[in-house]
């Protein structure tokens, strides 16, 4: 098991942690479509509002080429918009404020005649759109007084100094070669790919896309391999966040992070458990960098082979294997099977139900995480990859077929921070009604 190959393998019809953390092109271009629509309509309603001429530019992720996949089907991704107003606003006499909120009755007006999105609540330094199905459009507007004047960002407090598009030359300029450059991009994902995961669930802010972009491209380490490159790009990145927390725009010199402190105090916790798996898979076997790598980033990781599991040095001698129990149920719940074995076929519409039948040769205190790993196009379409539950090793886990193809569920058992127990179950999911083809009969030829 090369770990090397399960973050990147140049076969893109190997399932990696690259290729999972990716945006499938379907719902890639159902946001372009949204986005394009939304341009229009704004480059009639502001330019007429403003009296002015109305510019856009993709910036953020999309513009970068690093978005990834939100951590679950209920999750979205970002797309940026920036909206630049070509006159002189401030001379003008228009405020930061005024100009925000005129485009939040822009975007208010939008959904009034589009029943999909509705008006995010603004922010700082943007206003926005939610879609139903996965996407976000956020829309920060600028001004730019001439032609070689720097945009100014509207925000909440004021006019900013701000240059999207000299920050995404500078990305693009902090690399000399085309291989680094992708090599940082995919880094990046992983990064973003890490905070969804471990940042799932809390109130907390993430660490910014950009910020995190900044640092892999300060900090990228290249070597043959890619787990080696994202061990020492990532320990650099930790250490230099250890000392002081805070990216500077590398244009400006603001800081990027701006947290609260209760979120700088979650951010250090995350960074420090992130450093130790580096510090840990760095002198790791294959299988154990697998695992550490499988613990960091959850269901974005490809499944790990568990056959050699027992033989993962550093581990506990006694690896106890969970005896899992499959209860197998129809679309109206209806009990049809009870199943003790590690491969199981079912009809798209119904579940499974998996328990853990001997218990008893765990430590009362172990924990038991299910983690689902979706494959297929169906999946893939609806940003639905997986997910990660965990709970004492007396509760069951329940899972619907949903998408057709192949997935895993994994049951690690846990005492404490130590793995004592791993097991897989293989789950091919078959069309609800397949159609049967009938034998023709051949009867003669026709004159």
């Amino acid at each position: 098991m090369n770990c090397a190959d399960m973050l990147n393998n140049l076969d893109s019809s190997i399932d990696t942690l690259h290729t999972r953390t990716k945006l499938s092109e379907v719902i890639l271009k159902k946001g372009i479509s949204k986005k394009d629509e939304l341009i229009e309509y704004l480059r009639a309603e502001l330019s007429e509002a403003f009296d002015c001429r109305v510019g856009f530019w993709l910036q953020g992720s999309r513009k970068s080429h690093t978005l990834i996949k939100p951590v679950d089907k209920n999750s979205s991704y970002d797309i940026d918009v920036g909206v630049y107003l070509f006159f002189d606003a401030e001379d003008e006499g228009l405020s930061a404020s005024e100009i925000k909120s005129t485009l939040k009755y822009a975007l208010a007006s939008y959904c009034e005649i589009n029943d999909e999105p509705t008006l995010q609540d603004s922010k700082n330094a943007c206003e926005g759109l939610k879609y139903s199905a996965f996407l976000t459009i956020d829309t920060p507007i600028y001004y730019i007084a001439h032609d070689n004047a720097t945009p100014m960002l509207a925000t909440d407090s004021g006019w900013v100094d701000s240059d999207p598009k000299a920050i995404q030359k500078w990305l693009t300029d902090a690399q000399d070669t085309d291989d680094k450059r992708a090599l940082m991009k995919r880094i990046v994902r992983y990064l973003k790919a890490w905070i969804n995961v471990k940042w799932n669930g809390t109130e907390h802010k993430k660490i910014p896309s950009l910020a995190i972009n900044i640092l892999v491209a300060r900090h990228l380490k290249q070597f043959e391999r890619e787990d080696d490159s994202f061990i020492h790009s990532t320990l650099s990145i930790c250490e230099e966040l250890e000392g002081f927390f805070k990216v500077e725009n590398p244009l400006n010199g603001q800081d990027i992070l701006t947290l609260t402190y209760e979120a700088e105090v979650f951010a250090h916790e995350k960074l420090t458990e992130l450093k130790a798996a580096c510090l840990e898979a760095n002198d790791a076997s294959e299988l154990q960098k697998c695992l550490i790598f499988s613990r960091l980033f959850e269901h974005y990781f490809p499944q790990i082979e568990l056959s050699a599991f027992n033989r993962i040095s550093g581990l506990p001698v006694t690896v106890t294997v969970p005896e899992l129990t499959i209860n197998h149920y129809d679309k109206d719940d209806k009990h049809i099977r009870t199943l003790n074995i590690n491969e199981v076929t079912v009809k798209k519409g119904e579940s499974l139900t998996f328990s853990i039948t001997n218990k008893a040769h765990f430590n009362q205190y172990c924990s038991a995480h299910w983690t689902v790993r979706n494959i297929g196009s169906q999946a893939n379409d609806a940003n639905d990859i997986g997910h990660k539950v965990v709970s004492s090793i007396t509760e069951s886990h329940q899972r619907g077929a949903a998408y057709t193809g192949s997935h895993t569920i994994e049951c690690m058992i846990f005492n404490g921070a130590t793995v004592v127990g791993a097991n897989c179950i293989k789950v091919t999911v078959k069309p609800a009604f397949p159609v049967l083809r009938r034998k023709k009969i051949f009867k003669g030829f026709r004159r």
